[in-house]
């Protein structure tokens, strides 16, 4: 696992995780984690286990089959707020944050937990295997806070993939909120302080 981390104060009180989209890198989520400017915070950005095929880095992949898989990306995760929880973080202090693809596995990360986070942060993002089933829910990740962003001029993912994911998770529970905002398939500057607030609540 290939993973960069620092901190934004002597004693951070919070952990977020950062995952970056389709092709990139450990590098891609540095400029947006440093531009939220998230105050006691550990930042933890992991690179996505699969190579792409066009360059960088991706969190899915087509087997054999031309079925898409994400295990190895779901085992990254969940290592990683093991290693939070042995830094001293609480899963109630733990976030995770993910731009498009990012988003997506957060997303399908969310769901498998049979624990809650503190926040889960999908931007730009969709859920890549929609037809689900209920038992596919996990009853206790269900108090895990969900806040969806998504530019409405965006044409690389469409803000309807983050409309359905609102529908799909408020059908099973989940305390999801969305707000649209108007720009194109970025992380804007405007919106730090929506994620701030988030966060900080």
């Amino acid at each position: 696992m290939k993973l960069e981390s620092f901190s934004t104060s002597e004693k951070p009180t919070r952990a977020v995780v950062a995952l970056h989209g389709w092709t990139g890198d450990i590098n891609s989520m540095k400029p947006i984690a440093k531009m939220l400017n998230l105050k006691k915070t550990k930042w933890l950005i992991p690179e996505a286990p699969y190579v792409s095929q066009k360059k960088g880095y991706s969190w899915y992949f087509q087997d054999d089959k031309q079925k898409w898989k994400c295990n190895k990306s779901i085992k990254i995760i969940s290592e990683i707020i093991k290693l939070a929880n042995k830094k001293g973080f609480l899963n109630k202090d733990i976030f995770i944050l993910g731009f498009s693809q990012g988003a997506s596995i957060s997303l399908e990360f969310l769901i498998r937990q049979n624990f809650s986070l503190g926040g889960v942060i999908p931007i730009a993002g969709f859920f890549k295997f929609k037809n689900k089933s209920k038992d596919e829910f996990n009853i206790y990740s269900k108090k895990t806070r969900v806040l969806l962003l998504h530019g409405q001029k965006d044409e690389i993912v469409f803000p309807l993939e983050s409309e359905e994911s609102y529908t799909i998770l408020k059908s099973q529970g989940y305390l999801v909120s969305l707000k649209l905002f108007s720009t194109g398939h970025k992380i804007p500057l405007t919106e730090r302080r929506t994620i701030q607030e988030f966060i900080y609540r």
